[in-house]
This record gives C-alpha cells, structure tokens and sequence, in this order.
C-alpha cells in the first residue's frame, strides 16, 4: 500500500509537470511571453569592478542632449510618443527589443520614417550580466536580424535589458559591430513618478552632452505627460535635442558613471 502512494504521488508529479509545460508551449506561441507588463528597473548600477564601460554621456563643450526611448512591450505609450515628437520637431534615439519591433512591425516604420535613430534593447528582456559570451552574441544578434528586417536599418547602439553590464557584454557587443549606451539621466518615468517630478529631475541634473532616458513601453504611463515640458524647458535653456549618433558627433564617450 505504502508503494502505491509513492508511485500515485509520482503520477501526479508528471501530469502536473506535462500540463505546466503544454501551458507554457501555449504561452509562448501566442506571444504573451513578449507582451506581458515586463517591470524595467532601469536604474541599475553594476556592483562588480569593470576595466570595460558603456558610453553614459558624450564630452562635449555643446549645448547638445540626447533623448533616448527604451520600448519592450504593449503599443499604446509609444504613438503617444511619437505625436509629441513629430510636433516639436525632434529626432530621438529608440533603443527597441527585436520581439517587440517583430510584433509591431507598423511602430518600428513609423519611428524609422519619422527620422529617428534605431537602436537595439535586445532580445529577451532579460539580465546579461554574468552571462556566458555565446548567450550574449545570441541575445544581440537575434535582436539585430529583427531590428534591420523590420526598420531598414543597421542600430549601432546597444542598451542592455535594465541596463545590467559587465566586461563581457560590452566586449561581444563590440565584436558584434554595437556600442553599449547607457544614460547619464535618468527620468525614472517607470516609475510613474508623475510628469512635474520627471521635468524637475530632468533639468536639475542636466549638463552639456547628457544622455536621458525614457521608456515608451506601456508601464511608462505618464511619459507623454511630461515630454512636452521636458523638450520645451532644455531648449529654453538652449539645448539643443540630438539623437546619440549626432550626440557622438559633438564631442567624445563619456565613460564614466555620473549616476554614482
């Protein structure tokens, strides 16, 4: 009787372990994997020692700044986005996921033929730090064949999924052709923080050649909010809004971490 339980409890073990992995197979085809609410803690800063670092901000003696836009999931923040940009007349850096840009493939034409740059965030949204070289190409390059067969374009910039680096990650993504760019500002609009906080925050820590970071993921829920006032406020001050590249034009990798 005691060996009946034992082999009835093992039973329902693999039924329970078969129905989980049906699930899952289910989940994944039908995209929920890459469009569930995906949390960006995107404030990271590496705890480890690096003799590598990413580009934070550009050296330079112009009044230029970079808005860049991080996007992993959901539609509806980013043609919010795109509106507010088209009308103030700016081109911005978007850093996007290839499953994201596979999925909305509409999106990633319209910021490509609104002029803006095309960078990548990757594939999975997921942490690269201590990761093997091969798992890193692989996130990169996958992200790479989606971003260029929807957009056109060949991104030369690569923010890491939260921001999460170590020597390894910026080294395959220079072998692999990309520039690990990071920010010197950081919105916090993940945050939800309200948008007088994130224009506040913005123009408190701003300086000649920052590079700011903005989500227009759907978890960015009042970015469109603030952006107006961000835009309108830096050019009263003079600053003059580039994408990363025309960034890097104007001066030299910033490579030290101002966020410390």
């Amino acid at each position: 009787m005691h060996m009946f339980f034992i082999k009835a409890r093992t039973l329902l073990a693999l039924v329970g372990m078969i129905v989980v992995l049906i699930a899952g197979g289910v989940a994944w085809r039908s995209g929920w994997y890459w469009e569930r609410p995906i949390q960006e803690f995107d404030n990271y800063i590496p705890a480890v020692a690096h003799t590598e670092w990413p580009v934070f901000y550009v050296k330079t003696d112009q009044k230029k700044v970079a808005l860049t836009f991080d996007i992993s999931w959901g539609r509806e923040t980013a043609p919010k986005v795109l509106d507010i940009l088209k009308q103030e007349g700016v081109k911005a850096t978007f850093f996007l996921s290839g499953p994201w840009a596979r999925r909305h493939e509409d999106l990633v034409r319209r910021i490509a033929s609104d002029g803006h740059e095309i960078a990548s965030h990757g594939d999975k949204h997921v942490n690269l730090g201590q990761r093997s070289r091969a798992e890193i190409a692989t996130n990169i390059q996958k992200a790479d064949a989606d971003l260029r067969a929807v957009s056109g374009q060949q991104p030369r910039f690569f923010r890491p999924p939260n921001g999460d680096y170590d020597d390894m990650v910026i080294e395959t993504a220079r072998s692999l052709g990309y520039e690990t760019v990071l920010w010197a500002i950081d919105t916090l609009d993940w945050k939800n923080p309200g948008p007088e906080y994130m224009v506040r925050r913005v123009l408190n820590q701003i300086f000649d050649g920052a590079i700011i970071l903005m989500h227009a993921s759907d978890s960015s829920k009042q970015i469109h909010l603030a952006l107006p006032d961000i835009i309108r406020q830096l050019r009263a001050q003079g600053y003059e809004l580039v994408t990363v590249g025309e960034l890097l034009l104007a001066g030299t990798p910033g490579r030290n971490d101002p966020r410390r």
